[in-house]
């Protein structure tokens, strides 16, 4: 007898026990039939996963940036001061290398390929030949497509220093000639921006004077970040402002910049070798005929000043 009740015991423990019975009152006092309370269910798993992701991707986002406001002084091209800068230079003739710019205006692909994307849209407004294939039948610089005595895997971890500019250009077909601005005065400055900026374009939108590029402590504009690659692309005269094209558009628009104040931004002295930054100008090197010297350009771009394979940033 006691063999039977332990085994009736176990199987009705491993009964589920019935739902609640609960009672409510009826609005005269009476108590009304019992009802079976609901049971509430559990989470489903694939909930808590999107619960938890999205409050992952909340932490991730706050540690990222969408683009920085320019400071005051700084008036973005699209802005109503920038428009206004924008008519000056366009009356003053002062924009005559921004259209070739603008139309091959690009955003770099990597944080530290400022220089890189300078170049690249700098020798397609040249109208520079890249002798080379880029994608189906079309020939066209990018940033992929830059040659160098290094590969560019280089200059995405440790950025471009300013005579590394001016030997890539030279490498790929440009002629590039870097002033610093230690070993310069701002009023050379200003000549090699009126040269670059101010004219009548007759030329069928080629730039028969060249880019002018600035390369520049981005601290001292008052933006955060250190050195910078930038073309130069307009100067308003009466402002003394000039329209510089920041390829990290991801950051900063396209905006002006008083002259006197990109002077002293290149002025600065680079940590890395005691030297000041500057300004690069770039051409499309004389030919006597259609032919492409690659050889003998390569060969030159190093030298006399990168004669070692690694060069002081």
């Amino acid at each position: 007898r006691f063999k039977a009740v332990s085994v009736l015991w176990r199987q009705l423990s491993r009964q589920r026990p019935p739902p609640r019975q609960t009672a409510r009152k009826a609005p005269g006092g009476h108590i009304a039939p019992a009802t079976q309370s609901k049971s509430v269910a559990a989470p489903h798993p694939l909930k808590i996963m999107a619960g938890t992701s999205s409050r992952l991707a909340r932490r991730s986002l706050s540690q990222t940036f969408y683009r920085r406001p320019l400071p005051r002084h700084l008036p973005a091209l699209s802005s109503p001061a920038g428009r206004v800068l924008f008519k000056e230079a366009l009356a003053s003739n002062g924009l005559k290398s921004y259209f070739a710019l603008a139309e091959t205006y690009e955003t770099q692909s990597e944080p530290s390929f400022c220089g890189i994307t300078t170049l690249s849209m700098s020798l397609n407004a040249l109208g520079v030949d890249p002798r080379r294939r880029w994608k189906g039948v079309w020939r066209w610089y990018t940033d992929a497509m830059l040659e160098s005595h290094v590969p560019l895997e280089t200059f995405e971890r440790d950025g471009m220093s300013f005579d590394e500019f001016a030997g890539v250009a030279r490498w790929n077909g440009a002629e590039a000639r870097p002033i610093r601005a230690g070993e310069s005065d701002i009023e050379t400055f200003r000549e090699a921006v009126e040269k670059a900026c101010v004219g009548e374009d007759e030329s069928d939108g080629e730039l028969e004077d060249g880019v002018l590029v600035a390369s520049y402590n981005r601290s001292v504009l008052g933006q955060t970040g250190e050195g910078h690659f930038s073309p130069v692309a307009g100067l308003a005269p009466s402002s003394d402002m000039v329209l510089v094209l920041d390829t990290a558009r991801f950051k900063y628009p396209p905006h002006w910049v008083p002259t006197q104040l990109l002077w002293e931004a290149m002025a600065d002295i680079n940590p890395w070798n005691g030297k000041s930054r500057g300004y690069v100008s770039l051409n499309v090197p004389s030919k006597k005929d259609d032919e492409t010297l690659e050889c003998p350009t390569k060969v030159l771009a190093w030298a006399p000043d990168h004669a070692s394979p690694k060069m002081p940033r």
